[in-house]
């Protein structure tokens, strides 16, 4: 897990592409996991036995969905400012936290956890940073990092 991945322009274009078939969902979530995207242990037995349980017609199909639209929201959260501090710190609503060593003091956001990024998904780790108006998404059975302006690829 990296946490401290940022991407960049060179960056945009397909991922995962759709050879993999109806694997992908499986692969976009291990990629979101990759970047330090957080699931339970269930999930990730789920995701384990995807290869060989896929085709039991008892298999979870729409959790694993979910869990797809899940990753792909969390990839693309917290690329904004944090609308409740100044890049992380003296929060507006005043829920702060302070460094145990730091001899100032600084009132850190607790909602952005003094990153001064946002929105953040609550539970999670913040996502790489991706550069701006950039989405990830899919695109004809593709996954990947994709301009906002290609109308076809915002959701509808």
């Amino acid at each position: 897990m990296d946490n401290n991945v940022i991407f960049n322009e060179a960056d945009i274009g397909c991922h995962l592409d759709n050879h993999r078939g109806h694997y992908i969902q499986r692969d976009v979530i291990e990629l979101a996991v990759g970047y330090g995207y957080i699931i339970g242990g269930f999930d990730q037995f789920v995701i384990n036995l995807y290869e060989s349980h896929s085709h039991y017609e008892d298999y979870p199909h729409e959790e694993l969905t979910e869990l797809c639209d899940a990753a792909i929201e969390w990839l693309n959260s917290g690329q904004h400012e944090c609308p409740n501090c100044n890049e992380g710190i003296d929060p507006r609503d005043g829920d702060y936290w302070t460094h145990k060593d730091d001899a100032e003091g600084i009132k850190r956001c607790k909602r952005c956890t003094g990153t001064g990024r946002g929105p953040r998904i609550p539970h999670q780790n913040f996502p790489p940073l991706i550069p701006h108006e950039t989405q990830w998404s899919f695109n004809d059975g593709d996954f990947g990092l994709y301009r906002d302006e290609d109308e076809e690829l915002m959701p509808a």
